[in-house]
This record gives C-alpha cells, sequence and structure tokens, in this order.
C-alpha cells in the first residue's frame, strides 16, 4: 500500500543504498547490515534499474556516488535521522528520565565518567545510560547525546565544542629518562604505539610528524585498535603513544605518564557533543549536555 500511495522502491533497497553510500563501500555496509557484498550490489543494481538511472560510478577505483546518487543519499539520510528521532521520542514515555549518551571508549573512561558522577550529585533524578562504543557506525541503540571528534556526518543535528586539544608525545617515565629530549628525527625512530581504529577521523602519528613538516621513515611501532590499550601499552614501556593532553590529563597528573619533550600542536579539530535540533530536546537531555559544556 506504501508503494503505490508514495511510488517509493522497496524500503529495504533504499536502506541498503543509503548505507553503502555511508560508508562508500558495498563491504563496509555488508558488516554493518549483516549480509553479503553480493547482496548489497544485488540491491543497488535493483534500485538503479527501478529508477532507471545510475546511483555509483564504477568506471574508476572506489565506490563513488554519481550526482543523482549524492541527492538520493542526502535526501535519504536527513529523512532516516527524522524517523529515529521521531520513534525514540515515542519510545520515552511521559515519566521516562533516563538519557543515553556515546562516546569512544577513552573519551568515556577518562573524561566522561568522572563528570558524569558529578552530573549525579547534583542531579540523582536523572539516570544516565553510557553507550560506549568505539565504531562510528555502530547501529541498534537510540543515543541523546553524541560525543565525537573531527568530521561529523550528520550536519542536521547540531554541535557544541566540549573542549580544543594538544597532540604530545606521550610514554612511561622510565621511558622518557631513557629517551630524554629526543629530536623530531630521533623520535620518529623510536617504538611508536599506532592507533588502528575503525574512527578514521582521529590524528595518527603520520598525520603528527607531517604537520610539524618531518617527511622521512617514522619507526612501524606496535599496532593496536583501541585507544586506552594503546595508553596501558606506553604505561608499560612499551613505547610512546600520541597523546591528547587534555584527554588523557587524568594519567599524566597520576604520574603514569609523562609528555616527552616539548614538541605539541593543535589537534585539527575540536571534541563535540552531538544533539538534536533544541526544539527537539527533552529538559533533561539539555540539563546533562549543559553540565558537560560547563565542564570542559
Amino acid at each position: 500500500m506504501s508503494r503505490r500511495y508514495y511510488k517509493l522502491p522497496p524500503l529495504t533497497s533504499l536502506a541498503t543504498f543509503e548505507t553503502a553510500a555511508r560508508h562508500r563501500s558495498f563491504k563496509g555496509a555488508a558488516e554493518e547490515l549483516g549480509v553479503t557484498p553480493g547482496a548489497v550490489s544485488h540491491q543497488i543494481k535493483f534500485l538503479e534499474t527501478e529508477l532507471g538511472l545510475s546511483l555509483f560510478d564504477r568506471k574508476h577505483h572506489g565506490n563513488n556516488l554519481t550526482d543523482h546518487g549524492e541527492s538520493l543519499f542526502a535526501v535519504l539520510q536527513s529523512s532516516f535521522s527524522a524517523i529515529s528521532s521521531t520513534l525514540a521520542n515515542l519510545r520515552r514515555s511521559a515519566n521516562d528520565q533516563e538519557v543515553t549518551i556515546s562516546a569512544t571508549t577513552a573519551v568515556s573512561g577518562l573524561w566522561l565518567t568522572p563528570r558524569l558522577s558529578q552530573f549525579w550529585r547534583e542531579h540523582p533524578e536523572i539516570p544516565v545510560n553510557q553507550h560506549v562504543t568505539d565504531n562510528p557506525n555502530s547501529q541498534g541503540i537510540a543515543v541523546d547525546l553524541k560525543i565525537c571528534y573531527g568530521f561529523v556526518e550528520n550536519e542536521s543535528n547540531q554541535k557544541h565544542t566540549l573542549f580544543h586539544d594538544e597532540l604530545v608525545p606521550v610514554c612511561s617515565p622510565k621511558f622518557a629518562k631513557e629517551n630524554p629530549n629526543p629530536s623530531i628525527e630521533g623520535l620518529a625512530q623510536l617504538p611508536l604505539i599506532h592507533l588502528r581504529a575503525k574512527d578514521k577521523n582521529w590524528s595518527n602519528w603520520f598525520s603528527w610528524f607531517n604537520a610539524l613538516g618531518y617527511k622521512g621513515k617514522i619507526s612501524h611501532g606496535t599496532h593496536v585498535n583501541n585507544y586506552m590499550i594503546a595508553l596501558q601499552a606506553a604505561s608499560d614501556g612499551t613505547g610512546i603513544v600520541l597523546g591528547w593532553k587534555h584527554l588523557v590529563k587524568p594519567k599524566i597528573d597520576s604520574g603514569e605518564l609523562v609528555i616527552l619533550g616539548d614538541t605539541a600542536i593543535p589537534a585539527p579539530s575540536a571534541i563535540y557533543i552531538m544533539s538534536e535540533k533544541e526544539e527537539l530536546l527533552p529538559e533533561n537531555v539539555k540539563a546533562l549536555r549543559d553540565f558537560l559544556l560547563a565542564k570542559p
């Protein structure tokens, strides 16, 4: 009935296209949807046949969208976001004061959780649920607030800056004592701890050295896929991790980690808190957001 009334293709094909367009990858879409890349390709081809036009440019390397594809993606992303927001509001009963906030494991452990403890002391009537994930495309749960860094995919939401940061090399006190004040060239050859995260927005050693004008080789070092593991490896003396000075301040204050040398660069972007548009926010969500903005 909905197809005849709205003249829409099957919603499965539209949802599959939106996922593939967001990832710019059939493989990435398949992982999110729990299907095979072939199934994603089949749905995209079906939709293109239904519309009588190409949505992906297959003449060049990668999965770039055509102009028609970009247009459809923008409309679908906005529409799905609006549907998600409406459903989240419908699920929230009049007496449900719970606020759900999303953050990475590092932001949660190092920055958010201590501030939530303060918030609960001041607002014991507002329960807060943390959704901790290092996957920027994590689905399956509606969140009221999301803490993120760098590029923000859905600009239809509003964002507020929590804090700006500096990028510095950090390591254990013992490691720093054994490698005092290295030059940039010397630092590049020391054991570096590299983060291989799914979220590509976060800066890495390559971009840090490049910003300093160093174009030479850097140490292959150790690779991990979680920032908290990277910090622990640095604490254990494995090597040097790229530190977000404000974010890792608790570990620096405790003496677990120290800043190696005096070279620092500003982080290319800020750490933000995202939410729905102001008119859609319940008062309890605003209360938590405003509290966090006042506690950088």
